[in-house]
């Protein structure tokens, strides 16, 4: 059985792991980019899950990290009831169980608490299955970028989900 919590700095190590194969699998589904994750250290991966206002949370499957999911908070005064969900990942292995749902579900229960209201994402407009996928956990496109992302054939275009919470 799969379960979540928030990555802490111990966490690093696998994080990355994880983080790499989601780059390597599924890299138009990211803005960053393997080698540039690649060169990150570990004390500069704990000082991202560290951070006040980023929570990154994890899906484990006893020990084994399965599943990644980041909120960033808005940090200004009159923003700070929004959140912007990324770096949305699941093994190829644990597809099929839910666990997008799951953990994204789970993020927001744990900022229902701390006023946030809002949640933004960011969806390649090709990527059919993670736009139903986010329209039936409530997410509704408000607009889209078509020049979002610059890739090695050219320029890709994204939606821009927002949820009510």
């Amino acid at each position: 059985m799969v379960t979540f919590r928030v990555l802490t700095a111990e966490d690093a190590e696998q994080y990355q792991k994880l983080r790499l194969e989601a780059l390597i699998k599924n890299p138009e589904a990211f803005a960053s980019d393997f080698d540039t994750e690649r060169s990150k250290t570990i004390s500069q991966i704990r000082d991202d899950l560290s951070k006040k206002h980023v929570m990154t949370v994890g899906g484990f499957d006893g020990e084994k990290l399965v599943a990644i999911a980041s909120l960033d908070r808005e940090k200004l005064p009159k923003m700070e009831h929004r959140a912007n969900l990324a770096s949305v990942y699941v093994s190829d292995e644990y597809r099929g169980q839910r666990l997008s749902k799951r953990i994204i579900n789970y993020i927001i229960e744990q900022v229902k608490k701390q006023g946030i209201s809002k949640i933004y994402l960011y969806v390649m407009t090709h990527n059919e299955p993670a736009i139903r996928a986010y329209k039936k956990m409530g997410f509704t496109i408000i607009g889209e970028d078509p020049d979002a992302m610059k890739e090695d054939h050219g320029f890709v275009a994204e939606y821009r989900m927002v949820k009510y919470i």
